[in-house]
């Protein structure tokens, strides 16, 4: 199943649309974004590009190892410059990619990444807020 997302900043605010499950909202600043949704699919795999050039963007991920045992601790930020994607594999922890504020772009700068998911979506969520009390705060970049 083929549904891209649509980032874009607003303010502070990050929206991002992904046409498979609905819109997704993050807040934070332009350094962090609180992150409190979570979720893996057993069944299938993921794939997310960037379009050619860019953006660079950040995608939350935790081990399949750690399973439905999954804890604020396992989740890591990892940055991607944009000039290549990812394949997120049954079972991995993860939830929407987030791009990075554009330098100069102005508020209402606007992406698409290409997201490509297997045709079963089996969905296992998990709440940070209301499992353990926490948002999860990503770093948007690698001195924050």
């Amino acid at each position: 199943m083929r549904s891209d997302f649509r980032c874009r900043w607003v303010d502070d605010i990050l929206y991002t649309d992904d046409f498979a499950v609905g819109k997704l909202l993050s807040e934070g600043s332009r350094d962090y974004i609180l992150v409190r949704d979570t979720n893996y699919h057993p069944d299938s795999g993921q794939v997310i590009c960037p379009p050619p050039g860019g953006p660079s963007f950040i995608l939350l991920l935790a081990s399949a190892e750690v399973g439905d045992a999954i804890r604020p601790e396992h989740f890591r930020a990892f940055y991607f410059d944009g000039s290549v994607g990812f394949h997120i594999a049954p079972g991995v922890w993860h939830y929407a990619p987030y791009i990075q504020p554009a330098s100069g772009s102005g508020d209402k700068a606007e992406v698409s990444l290409y997201n490509k998911q297997g045709s079963v979506f089996a969905c296992v969520g998990a709440d940070t807020v209301n499992e353990f009390g926490v948002y999860l705060k990503v770093p948007l970049t690698l001195d924050s």
